[in-house]
């Protein structure tokens, strides 16, 4: 076994001995890099120290913990801190440090900083930074006691909540320990090869402060900060920090490092020269291309020159689109997922299947010579390529409204990119050679607009005539979720042809023709909206109002389903105490008055039940699949209302309407016209009270096609695992497109099925950026706002009113629910949380727009609502009182102190 091994005997390929710091610094040296000289001591020296029946079976009790038991996990590291703290190295790992000192020390007085280098550390998912400990200035005699507090240190309670939280297991991970020369640095700090703010990876950014990085990594001083362009050099700002401290050896004296303060003069002194400045970033940019990704470097100058002392990726970066741009020309990116309020990651059979679908319908029309990758990938999410359609003046700004609709934070940095790069964004000539090209796009749309034309305008006379029954607008959209899904999806004999036909998109013209004519009335609505909201401008409370009270709205069928299932259970003492005591719908079943409820229960699902939770991620479960969140709603109603009091409220709703509509009319009969201005808006609102509550309707069509997309490719999962080829069917998910077909077709499946499992998990944790470019930036434009309360979080006010009360911060509605005068706070807000908005007060969400989902919902019910709020479910904690104003887009945390996640 080795013990200890110099730095300039390590690379990258010996994590497993030296951990993830220890690795990096050898490849460093290996490279010819500046690094202090210094050894590992080794995970073998850690495994020795921690081989004890003791030791062993209090990391398998800390393993064996649910993750969540934050009480439970603190304990058990306790207890293996108290174990270790107690336990001796043994002889020979003693005198390989010895050995190893006696090499390193040919300068007398040296000391040593000693850092922890865990296993899973420093690697591209997984940083670790500050969840171990290191020491500095260390003097020889004191090494071996550091080096036993550093491997103590894998089992700090913020290192073990860590790996928890990443699903990583104890035993797994092992710590070796860096001892390096100590630096007498004149100045240090950290230099990041991306602009870890905006994510520009163009970009590198400099902290930099007098003496040891410590007070720079410790966040004892305000550093200087630098931005330096990476390929030019150009240093873009250089803010020089108040650094009132230094942090350098200590010249004797019980600690390892003493603070010295700082001269006025010195404080506002500049750190670095900008020659120093590029240097540096130089130095940073050789890693960066050595490692393959951006770095996260700490440095010190010493003498004039540069040591490296620790370099690890940056994990908080969301990944670069995929692929590439091919034109090296600036690409922007707009998020499916924000435009649908639903940000999480996806698997990659998820991904591909978008990824396909919206491809194959933009070569449909034709505009692939000119779109050539209008979908990427990025961070397990769908990013759609806007840049040939912003190069297009006469388009930008038309798809800037829409996108501002869609998400407000998105147009607004969309606008900035193009005021900062309009060169980005200027359209090169036509070529002879695109002119068929083009010819043929032309064609193809101009086909589809003769043929959905004649349809559309009757679909425009229709909205006229009144509104249609319920019965009529299922038969209306069932022909729309015909149209949606290719037949060989349900009824292709094998696995295999199902699979296939998933990929399969139908013609586009025969799509067009049965479906958009179809939502004429609805969009004809929109236009209504938009001219209430301009020609009312100042009274959207009163235009708000219009839009409410619809029985017949999805949404509200579904709430009004539920509450009507409550009522059943009310009927039936039996029922309801099941419910309450957390019973399953089998479990209820069998109670008294148990068949009744099922059987209402299973009506409501005929209708809903293809509905889900971030339903366009086909691997999610449907409600008939999983029916816990629709029986916690109805177990929230028995709390929290009285019988038939959700069709009350909606009918209150609706008189709240009809005096809304009175109130507009009345403000338009003034003058000679009024009486004619008077019927006509009567006219347009009854239009659009007819047509509006329609907006679901689509939605909730297409979501039968994505319930049959998914039953078809969880059949293939069923397949290939009664095959033996799969663990278990939901293993699919996390095969790509091409390997489930070569699967299928009888090849073996090589993908690493548990570590794709693991990236999406981690991806997951990334905030999805609205925008984000091909270089890696997530452009965030500045909203205009005045009179804004000190501390607000900032959002978009998408349904009008102030509430104030304690908030409910739900990440999964699987998991949890809302009580009556509850706020929900939720990172997104898709038509599977509909039923809590029933019991919620108001509403923040993490995406969203005017015309996403949880808005219309918001409005429809009166509820406050603020959406794209910037990492709301962080900042806010269950509990805590919140005050939101829905029509500022704010929202006020009025006790700090209280609540929790």
């Amino acid at each position: 076994m080795a013990y200890t091994i110099r730095l300039d005997d390590l690379t990258a390929d010996d994590l497993a001995l030296a951990g993830g710091k220890g690795a990096n610094l050898g490849e460093l040296v290996q490279a010819g890099l500046p690094v202090p000289s210094g050894f590992v001591v080794t995970t073998d020296a850690y495994e020795a120290f921690v081989d004890t029946p003791a030791i062993r079976e209090a990391i398998d009790r800390l393993d064996s913990i649910e993750r969540t038991n934050t009480e439970a996990l603190t304990d058990g590291a306790s207890e293996l801190r108290s174990l270790l703290r107690e336990r001796a190295f043994a002889a020979d790992v003693e005198e390989a440090v010895d050995e190893a000192l006696e090499i390193t020390c040919r300068t007398e007085g040296v000391t040593y900083a000693v850092r922890s280098s865990a296993t899973a550390e420093d690697l591209p998912s997984a940083s670790f930074a500050g969840q171990h400990d290191s020491y500095l200035g260390v003097a020889p005699e004191d090494v071996l006691e550091r080096v036993r507090d550093c491997m103590v240190s894998l089992f700090t309670d913020r290192a073990v909540a860590y790996r928890a939280r990443n699903g990583i297991a104890h035993a797994d991970v092992a710590m070796a320990v860096v001892v390096e020369e100590m630096v007498d640095a004149d100045a240090a700090g950290v230099l990041f090869t991306a602009d870890s703010d905006s994510g520009n990876r163009t970009v590198a950014t400099v902290d930099a402060s007098f003496g040891l990085g410590e007070a720079v990594v410790a966040s004892e001083v305000t550093p200087d900060h630098a931005r330096v362009e990476k390929s030019t050099g150009e240093i873009i700002d250089y803010a020089v920090g108040e650094k009132e401290i230094a942090i350098r050896p200590s010249r004797g004296g019980a600690s390892d490092t003493e603070r010295v303060e700082l001269s006025a003069e010195q404080r506002t002194e500049r750190v670095l020269s900008e020659s120093q400045l590029r240097t540096l970033v130089d130095l940073g940019t050789r890693i960066e291309t050595l490692f393959g990704e951006p770095q996260d470097i700490e440095w010190a100058l010493s003498d004039g020159g540069f040591q490296i002392v620790q370099s690890r990726p940056i994990t908080s970066l969301f990944p670069l689109p995929d692929p590439m741009p091919a034109d090296d020309r600036l690409h922007v990116y707009l998020s499916m997922g924000h435009m649908q309020a639903m940000s999480e990651a996806m698997p990659p059979l998820v991904q591909d299947f978008w990824k396909t679908w919206m491809s194959g319908v933009i070569s449909q029309f034709g505009f692939g010579p000119f779109w050539p990758t209008p979908v990427v990938t990025a961070g397990s999410r769908i990013y759609i390529d806007l840049t040939p359609a912003l190069r297009v003046k006469r388009l930008r700004d038309p798809l800037l409204g829409v996108i501002g609709a869609v998400s407000e934070p998105a147009a607004a940095g969309m606008r900035e990119l193009i005021e900062r790069r309009p060169e980005e964004f200027e359209r090169e000539g036509l070529s002879l050679s695109s002119l068929p090209a083009l010819a043929g796009a032309t064609r193809r749309v101009g086909g589809l607009a003769v043929a959905v034309a004649p349809a559309f305008a009757v679909g425009a006379l229709d909205a006229f005539q009144g509104p249609p029954t319920v019965e009529e607008l299922d038969e209306t959209w069932g022909v729309f979720a015909e149209s949606f899904v290719p037949d060989g999806v349900t009824t292709a004999n094998s696995p295999a042809e199902r699979a296939r036909a998933v990929f399969t998109f139908g013609d586009i013209k025969s799509f067009m023709v049965a479906a958009y004519p179809r939502a004429m009335p609805l969009y004809l609505a929109f236009g209504i909206d938009t001219w209430m909201n301009r020609t009312f401008a100042d009274d959207p409370e009163t235009v708000n109002k219009v839009g409410r009270g619809f029985e017949r709205d999805v949404v509200t069928r579904i709430n009004l389903g539920l509450g009507d299932i409550a009522d059943v259970a009310r009927e039936h003492p039996a029922v309801a105490d099941a419910l309450r005591n957390g019973a399953s719908l089998e479990e209820i079943s069998t109670v008294e008055g148990g068949e009744e409820f099922e059987a209402a229960f299973e009506a409501f699902l005929e209708d809903f039940g293809h509905r889900a939770t971030g339903e366009l991620d086909l691997s999610r479960p449907r409600w008939r699949e999983n029916p816990a969140t629709l029986l916690s709603t109805v177990r929230a109603n028995l709390t929290n209302e009285d019988a038939g009091e959700h069709r009350e409220r909606v009918r209150e709703l609706a008189v709240e309407a009809e005096r809304a509509a009175d109130e507009l009319e009345a403000r338009a009969d003034h003058g000679l016209l009024g009486p004619v201005r008077r019927r006509v808006v009567r006219k347009i609102i009854e239009t659009y009270r007819d047509t509006i509550y329609t907006r679901e309707y689509p939605k909730h069509y297409a979501a039968e096609g994505f319930a049959s997309w998914r039953e078809a490719l969880l059949d293939s999962g069923r397949h290939l695992a009664t095959e033996g080829v799969l663990d278990r069917p939901e293993d699919v998910w996390f095969l790509h497109k091409e390997e489930l077909f070569a699967a299928l077709d009888g090849d073996p499946i090589e993908a690493d099925i548990e570590a794709r499992r693991r990236e999406v998990a981690f991806y997951d944790t990334l905030d999805e950026p609205p925008l984000l470019t091909s270089e890696g930036e997530m452009p965030r434009g500045a909203i205009d706002r005045t009179d804004v309360p000190d501390g607000a979080l900032l959002g978009t006010g998408v349904s009008t009113g102030i509430v104030e009360g304690p908030a409910r911060v739900v990440h999964d509605p699987t998991e949890a629910t809302v009580e009556g005068g509850e706020i929900l706070v939720a990172p997104s807000a898709d038509p599977g949380w509909t039923p809590l908005f029933l019991n919620a007060a108001g509403m923040v969400v993490e995406v969203g727009g005017r015309v996403s989902h949880g808005a219309l919902v918001a409005r429809e019910y009166g509820l406050p609502a603020v959406v794209s709020v910037r990492n709301a479910t962080e900042k806010i904690k269950t509990g805590q009182w919140i005050r939101i104003d829905g029509s500022r887009g704010t929202v006020e945390i009025l006790d700090e102190e209280t609540g929790s996640n």
